[in-house]
């Protein structure tokens, strides 16, 4: 009860008018727990307290102000342009067999010149070829932390790419290359700009061995993302699709953004990022629709 009158109370009141240390605080004890409790239910009694206490701090008028730096089970990332703020966290079950995820985004209004808060409600896919060609919005986002903002302007519109990185599966992680865009009233995850051959997708989709670690970054010095190229240790044809047999086989490939796409080569030699001469625009499938990245 005292938990619930000191949220209630937050929320109530403007950012410049209350001091946030103490609910702050609190925020950081309970996402210490979801981090490091010793069960399921440990972690999942904090979670309800600390999602209903990150809802009631967001709300307050000014929050985008806040950094958040000491809570470490929450993800604050702002866009390069400052248009839009994303938070995300996620819970771990079932002694890692279960990851759920959870956010928000807050957007900035240029009409009201005011902030916009909407909660992302994950929806789960198994299906990667399949989620890679969904147009999405807030309500079924396809959960991840999203751990960079890149954006790219033609014709003084900003496109922008999420790179996120996913635990799925004791076996198995993901990292996902998402497009977002926004109208004036909905957050859309899922934008056709990605050209790796074939129709364009909304999104990549990487899924690995949990043992192993997939590079996914942004090189802004030659303006592409560059990723490890996957595939699996097992040669055999009825191992496609067992992503936890999957991981680098020190290949690479990059996207490059070119008038308002992306367009994936393959095989680059990371020695001289210039070259992006392998075949552009066309993707295997068994090495791009299912894999992650970290």
């Amino acid at each position: 009860m005292l938990f619930i009158c000191c949220a209630t109370s937050v929320s109530a009141q403007p950012l410049d008018t209350l001091s946030l240390k103490e609910p702050l605080s609190r925020l950081q004890v309970l996402g210490d727990s979801i981090l490091k409790g010793n069960s399921d239910s440990i972690r999942a009694a904090s979670h309800a307290q600390f999602s209903i206490l990150v809802d009631s701090i967001l709300q307050l008028k000014g929050s985008e102000q806040l950094s958040m730096y000491q809570i470490k089970a929450l993800s604050v990332l702002r866009s390069p342009d400052k248009k839009f703020i994303l938070y995300n966290w996620m819970l771990t079950s079932e002694r890692g067999n279960k990851y759920n995820y959870f956010g928000y985004i807050t957007v900035y209004d240029e009409a009201l010149k005011s902030w916009k808060l909407t909660k992302l409600t994950e929806q789960q896919y198994a299906d990667n070829q399949e989620a890679e060609v969904l147009r999405l919005n807030a309500q079924n986002w396809l959960g991840c932390i999203y751990y960079k903002i890149i954006v790219q302007q033609v014709k003084k519109k900003n496109y922008y790419l999420l790179l996120g990185w996913a635990p799925h599966t004791a076996s198995s992680t993901r990292k996902i290359i998402e497009t977002i865009s926004f109208t004036q009233s909905t957050v859309n995850f899922g934008v056709p700009q990605l050209k790796t051959g074939g129709r364009a997708r909304m999104r990549m989709i990487f899924e690995y061995s949990s043992q192993a670690t997939m590079s996914l970054r942004w090189e802004e010095n030659k303006n592409m993302v560059i990723m490890d190229n996957l595939s699996s240790t097992d040669p055999r044809p009825e191992s496609k699709g067992m992503y936890s047999l999957y991981g680098p086989d020190m290949s690479y490939n990059a996207l490059k953004f070119d008038k308002a796409f992306w367009y994936l080569s393959k095989d680059v030699d990371i020695r001289n990022m210039g070259d992006t001469t392998g075949k552009k625009g066309e993707v295997k499938k068994l090495r791009i629709t299912k894999k992650s990245d970290q």
